[in-house]
């Protein structure tokens, strides 16, 4: 059984998004196996570790939990996109009904001005040709009038 040293030590730093996915109990293990660098003066404690057959196993066996929860959030993304998509087809399936429903809609209206407009239209004619024959009838009835008159000689 081959032994490896490795010297770490623990340093303050922002988490990768990587890192949100972890357990506490993954992080703290990252973070003891990160390397860090030496500028010289640096006051970090030094930490030596050696590690055997079982804590490769373990790191591993870490890794491989950590790159299936990864595929597993992928997977999450990605039917949620595909899902995402399907909603927004059937979005614009109903705005293309609602918009043709609305032309329809203008159309019927031109169409139902346009009947309107014909019927005043013809309404207006018949009023006119009412108005010209009641007129015509007043005439007739003044001429008639006169015609009564001065023939039966009335005052």
């Amino acid at each position: 059984m081959a032994e490896i040293n490795v010297t770490v030590a623990m340093r303050e730093r922002t988490m990768e998004p990587a890192q949100l996915l972890m357990t506490p109990a993954m992080r703290k293990e990252l973070q003891s196996l990160t390397p860090i660098e030496r500028s010289g003066g640096s006051d970090l404690p030094k930490v030596t570790k050696r590690f055997g057959q079982e804590e490769w196993a373990a790191v591993c066996e870490r890794i491989q939990d950590a790159a299936e929860y990864i595929q597993e959030i992928e997977a999450s993304r990605h039917q949620q996109e595909m899902q995402a998509q399907k909603i927004f087809a059937n979005m614009q399936d109903e705005i293309a009904s609602a918009n043709a429903r609305a032309l329809a809609a203008e159309r019927m209206l031109q169409d139902v001005q346009q009947r309107a407009t014909n019927v005043v239209k013809t309404l207006e004619d018949k009023l006119q040709a009412a108005e010209d024959r009641a007129r015509e009838s007043e005439d007739w009835l003044t001429r008639i009038s006169e015609a009564v008159r001065s023939n039966l000689n009335f005052p």
